[in-house]
C-alpha cells in the first residue's frame, strides 16, 4: 500500500519515477498551499480517509503522509476531505 500512496502523491505533483522518497519534504514538492489542499483532496477521495487540520501540522515528509493515510484508512465520516476546522 506504501508504494501505492506513493504512486499517488508522485501523480497529483507530475512527478518522475524516484523523484520522490520516504524522506522527501512535501514543501519540496509542493507549490503551494494549493497543492496541499489538492493532494489532500485527492487522498481523501481515494483512501477515504479525512485529515485534521491539527494533524497537518505533524506532517512533514511523504513518509508522515504515507503512514498517516494508513493509519486512518477508510476513517472518513463525511464527504469532506478535511474535517475539524
Amino acid at each position: 500500500m506504501k508504494e501505492e500512496i506513493i504512486e499517488t502523491i508522485r501523480n497529483t505533483f507530475y512527478l518522475k519515477p524516484g523523484q520522490i522518497k520516504d524522506s522527501t519534504f512535501l514543501e519540496e514538492i509542493a507549490k503551494d498551499s494549493m497543492d496541499i489542499v489538492e493532494l489532500v483532496a485527492v487522498l481523501s477521495d481515494k483512501y477515504k480517509v479525512a485529515i485534521e487540520p491539527s494533524k497537518m501540522n505533524r506532517i512533514k515528509t511523504v513518509g508522515d503522509i504515507v503512514e498517516y493515510v494508513i493509519k486512518n484508512k477508510d476513517t472518513r465520516t463525511s464527504n469532506t476531505p478535511i474535517e475539524s476546522f
